[in-house]
């Protein structure tokens, strides 16, 4: 558990150095556990069936996010925000839109169900309220029984384009792009009313903690705050995200606010410039993958980023770069999120820290 005066630290600092774009020294830094986001590990029981059920879903089917990560860590002295949310192994709203939730070698995964435009087109959503009722529960579970250092994020909501392709599949949604932008145009406003809506629910329920908000990504807001994904977008035209979904995500902005993100993958993140775009937004994360471009290689665009916005950056690969890297690009408000799979003590925080700021 850490001591309040560590958290006011924190908080401190990321309220200066990456809201405010202060220089006060260094960034904040998390130091993660390596399978903080990979969810499908909370399990407490093994599943036997092919379907998962909100019925199913309750304290003993899984171990919440501040149990399995945040118990016993090597590293405490970060600024990582403790937090639990609902599973995030659920792709909730996929579920309330009314896919089923397929259970497989170890994963959970959203099934498609619409077979041809005109289902799309004729759709009724939400679908299964099932599994909203079920979120809810699962928030004020949380609330109940949260331990004082720990905050209660928002789960995973992904955005109308992943939706839509989890409700038609992934190449069904991509020919659709071309075919018949008009119809998945209109659903994806339904699907983010939607989003809104359990964006109320949320934070309804979830008061501030010292004056702000947790999130999954370690950080604390001083006001509502949530990360867009819109993963789908990574594979198209950058001007397809432009035409047809940026304005969901502006949409987004305008209802909660200044302290919203927009969640990148280095395999595909041509869009982030009009992300960039989007009126009020509060700044991109960017995770780096393995078969993604070598950091070293994305500086002028993490430049770029850090001089129009905020950063934060989850190094999960090609962490022998970062020494180089931050020498190069501005540390105003600049997050950075590392494995303790290369920073495994204390002793070795600190050093990192002195070594680079």
């Amino acid at each position: 558990m850490k001591h309040k005066s560590q958290l006011l630290e924190s908080i401190d600092r990321f309220r200066q150095s990456f809201w405010a774009k202060k220089n006060t020294g260094r960034p904040p830094i998390g130091v993660v556990p390596a399978d903080i986001f990979m969810p499908i590990k909370y399990l407490r029981q093994e599943i036997t069936s092919t379907e998962i059920l909100p019925q199913e879903i309750n304290e003993n089917f899984y171990r919440n996010n501040y149990e399995f990560a945040f118990a016993s860590r090597p590293v405490s002295c970060d600024d990582f925000i403790p937090f639990a949310s609902p599973w995030r192994a659920i792709p909730w709203l996929e579920a309330i839109c009314g896919c089923p939730v397929h259970y497989a070698q170890g994963s959970l995964a959203a099934g498609h169900y619409v077979k041809c435009v005109s289902d799309l087109n004729n759709i009724q959503l939400p679908a299964n309220l099932e599994w909203s009722a079920k979120l809810t529960e699962e928030i004020n579970r949380l609330l109940d029984h949260i331990p004082s250092d720990c905050w209660v994020s928002p789960t995973i909501l992904r955005g109308p384009s992943d939706i839509l392709a989890a409700i038609c599949g992934l190449t069904e949604f991509y020919c659709y792009l071309l075919d018949m932008p008009s119809v998945l145009n209109k659903v994806a406003g339904q699907i983010n009313r939607i989003l809104l809506n359990l964006l109320d629910i949320h934070f309804s329920l979830v008061e501030p903690k010292y004056d702000g908000y947790g999130h999954i990504y370690g950080y604390w807001a001083p006001q509502k705050t949530v990360i867009i994904q819109e993963d789908a977008m990574g594979m198209c035209s950058p001007q397809t995200y432009h035409d047809i979904f940026r304005q969901y995500n502006q949409d987004i902005v305008n209802h909660l606010g200044n302290h919203v993100l927009f969640h990148l993958h280095s395999t595909g993140y041509e869009h982030y410039q009009h992300v960039l775009e989007i009126d009020g937004i509060g700044g991109l994360q960017l995770t780096i993958e393995s078969n993604g471009p070598a950091l070293r290689d994305i500086v002028p665009d993490l430049k770029h980023i850090l001089e129009r916005s905020r950063l934060i950056l989850f190094v999960d690969n090609y962490f022998d770069q970062l020494p180089e890297v931050l020498k190069k690009i501005p540390h105003e408000g600049l997050y950075l999120i590392i494995p303790d799979k290369y920073i495994n003590t204390e002793k070795n925080f600190v050093c990192f820290c002195k070594d680079n700021f």
